[in-house]
């Protein structure tokens, strides 16, 4: 078996899935399990760069906080974003914003690495001349969902 017929329609989500069923590796927290089931169905450059300015949000306002800084670079980086409500990142948000900042901090570090990893495997295939194919769950739907329905909720606050 050549690498072509392995890696033919490979699943970009099966290092998120390994993550999340990782129950028996000390290395991986239940707090990166979710994490990383928060990313499956994401696409492959979504999750990477929307966790990359969560990341950097999440470390200046671990700066402000150092510098007992109430209104600082990182306050306003995750207003942007709070603000932006990108569904991938408030799915973030809610998974980290009860967190101590600096462990929210490492785990986005940590979960950076696999959206990269996760990414990086387009280039793989890429290389093998595979096709890339990923379509997002979102772009899946059939129907009219909640998020359809409350749209306009949403836009008025």
């Amino acid at each position: 078996m050549n690498m072509k017929e392995v890696m033919q329609g490979y699943d970009y989500d099966l290092p998120l899935l390994d993550t999340l069923n990782a129950v028996d590796d000390p290395d991986i927290t239940v707090h990166r399990r979710l994490l990383a089931g928060a990313a499956i169905g994401e696409g492959l450059d979504t999750a990477y760069f929307a966790t990359c300015e969560m990341a950097e949000a999440f470390v200046a306002l671990e700066c402000d906080a150092r510098r007992n800084i109430a209104h600082g670079e990182g306050f306003l980086l995750l207003e942007d974003i709070l603000q932006a409500k990108n569904p991938f990142q408030m799915r973030l948000w809610y998974l980290l914003n009860e967190r101590p900042i600096g462990a929210a901090m490492i785990d986005l570090a940590w979960l950076k690495s696999l959206t990269y990893r996760r990414g990086r495997m387009a280039r793989v295939l890429r290389d093998e001349k595979l096709p890339v194919e990923y379509v997002p769950a979102r772009d899946l739907v059939a129907g009219t969902t909640a998020a359809d329905m409350m749209a306009g909720v949403a836009e008025k606050n």
